[in-house]
Parts: structure tokens; sequence; C-alpha cells
């Protein structure tokens, strides 16, 4: 079988990061495979990998609190593409107003593509630990409670 052309991984990648921005439960989820996986390390945050379906969900609790998110590459940064792996690595800054406050963070996204390259299989996500430790308990807890509400 032959690759995806390294235009195809790009633009996927770009459309999924578009997608996610968004913001919506359907959006981003949008250029996910069905099966598509999303794994937040480092390990120490014990995040378990979740499924398509447990994104939208953290993502309903998640708007209720933070009615946009914006991602985006950093600048000068570009996108580092591994054509026979199917990898795209993205290093990425946050900014949310939130109901708890400004919540803004700093990511290095690793897509693994689909054998098409038109849709994400994989995102291993590597976060800012110590900042994600002080904030992802805030935004889990008033989301849920937003959510109730």
């Amino acid at each position: 079988m032959q690759h995806p052309s390294r235009d195809q991984l790009l633009q996927t990648a770009k459309s999924f990061l578009e997608s996610f921005n968004d913001f919506t439960p359907e959006s981003v989820v949008r250029y996910s495979s069905p099966t598509c996986t999303y794994r937040i390390l480092p390990a120490i945050l014990k995040s378990p990998p979740q499924t398509n379906a447990e994104l939208v969900c953290f993502i309903k609790e998640l708007k209720a609190i933070a009615p946009a998110f914006e991602l985006r590459l950093i600048d000068g940064e570009v996108p580092v593409i591994d054509v026979v792996t199917r990898k795209v690595v993205m290093h990425l800054k946050s900014r949310s107003e939130t109901t708890v406050g400004l919540y803004e963070n700093e990511y290095i996204w690793v897509l693994t593509l689909s054998e098409d390259g038109k849709s994400v299989d994989d995102l291993l996500e590597f976060v800012d630990s110590l900042y994600t430790q002080e904030w992802l308990p805030k935004l889990r807890k008033a989301g849920a409670e937003a959510v109730r509400s």
C-alpha cells in the first residue's frame, strides 16, 4: 500500500486542529476515526485513554464553563511529518476564558493518521504536567457542576 502524501497528512492534521477549535462535541471528533484513542501524558497525570464518546462527554462538560477554546501552533513552529509512520507532531499553545479563570497551556500533539491519511487514529498529547495538575481538577469539577445545573 502506498503511504498518504506529506500534503495529505498535513491537511488532515490542520483540519483536525481547526475542527477542534470549533469546540463543539461534534467538531472535536469530526476528523477522528471511529476507533480513535486520545491519550494524555505524562503518566503522572493518571489520565486514562479516551474514546471518541468519552472525549465528546468531556467536551460537553468543558463547554459549559469554557465557551471557546483556541489551540494554535506556537509562533515559528512547523509540524513535523513522518510519511512512513503517518505521524504529525505539532507544538501548540491553548487559551480559554473559563468560569474559573484564564486557562493557557502548552502541548505537544503526536497524531497518528489512518492508512489513507484522512482521519486521526490516535492523539498522544503531552501537556505541561504541573499546570495541568493544578487546572484539570478545577475544570472537571466546574464542568460537572455546570452540566448538572
